[in-house]
């Protein structure tokens, strides 16, 4: 019996597993790379926190939006609601991207998701929502609207 059990809670796990993970990319973000990247280089000097290897992060509004957000002496004014924040992680040893975490701005409140690569080369993610280990860490930014990267003008 106890066996049936095993094998039943199993395929209930993977069958719930199969339901939270949504192959490929949204549409919204199939152009990302084009997006204004908030870094000039990648950034690699966050070894101790959650995302360290290599990263670049993008969002999607323009140079003037993000001067505008940008405050005086740092940190940032409120994101616009349809603000998509977007960080693509790099594996250290194949320098592929392998992961992207994405932070959607809807009704005032930061969304989270993420992404990760695919044996076939693609994305599949979930939405993880706006309670969880994300919004927990992101408080530590809630002065700049919970987004650490700040836009580094360009020369």
């Amino acid at each position: 019996m106890r066996k049936r059990w095993t094998v039943l809670v199993s395929v209930l796990m993977v069958t719930g597993l199969a339901f939270a993970v949504t192959p490929g990319l949204p549409e919204e973000l199939d152009d990302y790379y084009s997006w204004t990247r908030l870094n000039i280089n990648k950034v690699v000097d966050n070894p101790s926190g959650v995302h360290p290897p290599a990263k670049d992060i993008y969002v999607n509004l323009d140079h003037m939006t993000l001067s505008l957000l940008a405050r005086e002496g740092g940190g940032w004014n409120p994101f616009p609601d349809g603000a998509l924040v977007l960080k693509e992680r790099n594996d250290p040893e194949s320098r592929m991207v392998d992961r992207l975490y994405l932070m959607e701005k809807r009704d005032g409140v930061w969304h989270y998701s993420l992404y990760d690569r695919q044996p076939d080369g693609g994305f599949a993610g979930q939405d993880l929502g706006t309670e969880n280990m994300c919004s927990g860490c992101h408080a530590g930014a809630a002065d700049n609207d919970f987004v650490f990267n700040l836009y580094q003008s360009r020369p």
